[in-house]
């Protein structure tokens, strides 16, 4: 406009203004492109693997790869949830690389995210503006490199009672721990790795020279089979709404609380000295739980491997057999098909205890696992794991 108006009025200065506004804006368009970032960044998360709606750090190291001083920029770091992407930083201008008397040309970042759902995610890239002195001119890179973090299901601590049942010879018995410290029921064995700390017998220990644990004893075999169904027909409430970089399909709700709900629970059993066994009605996907004296390393296992379970189409229903199992069963499931219905009522055997959590909405399933002899916790996807567990000591009273 400058330049029509000078040309118009025959106005010099006007013209000499609007060479001078013209020449700004070219240097400022110039600037941020000889000036293009080149920089590297490394990933970290604190800790490595987070439950959904718990808080994660992440650290970004971010390095000048130039040979020359990089200007100072903009960030956001790219997620795959709302609002999609971390708060705006800036990042300062860092040193050539290659200059022997300085460490500044490498810079840490770092954010704190909190992830929604479960799933193994690609967080990054991380977006980078750099703009000129002047505000007239600005350029936007996306720096190339993800990192995957995982999201393990959420783990609600359920109640902490001993856990009654019907054993194979048809006698009421229970497994527990003792907390007493009671004589009759407390044995003590030599340390071995991975036991917890809590469990060291001090005066056992001064006796013997070495670390003593207590070993409580358990009454009955601690065997206990978990059922989950991860076939996609045993869902009415299938949906798409996946979460955005999520390896996991999250496509129903009702799927969604029964792993919320096996991750409790497996946690929880094992935890308490239970051998948990996880079957699945359709190609395995979990993670053994393994060891009870080394927990703490099947757990992470577990729960990684609950990261990125889904829903899976029809396949041939397991056809193991369970007569070698006679401990508890649970079974955490949808509205099942009349193939998984078979499937579930056939690991129970006679006398044996058996529960199943099952939507309030499965009316039919209900009442033939009732007429079976299994205990049926009906849930909402609303309901807290741990009302749900409370909710088998209270049915029975």
């Amino acid at each position: 406009m400058l330049f029509v108006g000078a040309y118009a009025g025959g106005n010099p200065q006007l013209l000499l203004a609007a060479c001078l506004l013209a020449t700004l804006v070219l240097s400022s368009v110039v600037f941020v492109f000889v000036r293009r970032l080149r920089l590297r960044v490394e990933r970290g998360f604190s800790p490595p693997i987070v439950q959904a709606g718990s808080t994660a750090t992440v650290t970004l190291d971010v390095s000048n790869l130039a040979g020359t001083r990089s200007a100072e920029a903009d960030w956001q770091d790219r997620l795959p949830w709302w609002p999609w992407s971390s708060p705006e930083g800036t990042l300062v201008s860092l040193a050539a690389a290659g200059l022997r008397f300085t460490t500044r040309n490498t810079t840490r970042l770092s954010y704190v995210v909190r992830p929604p759902q479960r799933g193994i995610v690609e967080i990054g890239p991380l977006d980078v503006g750099l703009g000129d002195p002047f505000g007239l001119a600005r350029g936007d890179a996306a720096l190339t490199g993800t990192h995957r973090l995982v999201v393990t299901p959420q783990l609600v601590p359920l109640p902490d009672a001993g856990l009654a049942y019907g054993a194979g010879d048809g006698h009421a018995r229970l497994v527990q721990r003792n907390t007493s410290g009671n004589d009759d029921d407390l044995m003590t064995r030599e340390y071995r790795r991975g036991d917890a700390l809590r469990r060291v017998h001090w005066r056992a220990s001064a006796r013997h020279g070495e670390l003593m644990v207590r070993q409580e004893e358990q009454r009955a075999r601690p065997d206990i089979r978990v059922l989950i169904d991860t076939r996609r027909s045993g869902y009415d409430d299938v949906i798409e709404t996946p979460v955005r970089g999520a390896t996991a399909e999250l496509d129903s709700e009702t799927f969604e609380w029964s792993i919320r709900m096996i991750a409790s629970v497996g946690v929880h059993l094992h935890r308490a000295g239970f051998l948990v066994s996880i079957v699945e009605s359709a190609s395995p996907q979990i993670a053994s739980l393994g060891d009870t004296n080394q927990w703490a390393a099947y757990d992470e296992a577990f729960l990684t491997s609950l990261a990125s379970i889904r829903l899976t189409d029809a396949e041939p229903v397991p056809r193991e057999s369970s007569d070698t199992m006679n401990g508890p069963i649970f079974a955490i499931i949808g509205e099942p098909d009349p193939e998984i219905l078979e499937w579930i009522l056939r690991q129970r055997r006679p006398q044996q205890r058996a529960v199943v959590f099952l939507p309030s909405w499965a009316k039919t399933a209900s009442v033939e696992l009732e007429g079976a002899g299994w205990q049926v916790i009906r849930t909402r996807t609303s309901d807290d794991p741990a009302d749900a567990w409370a909710a088998i000591a209270e049915s029975v009273r």
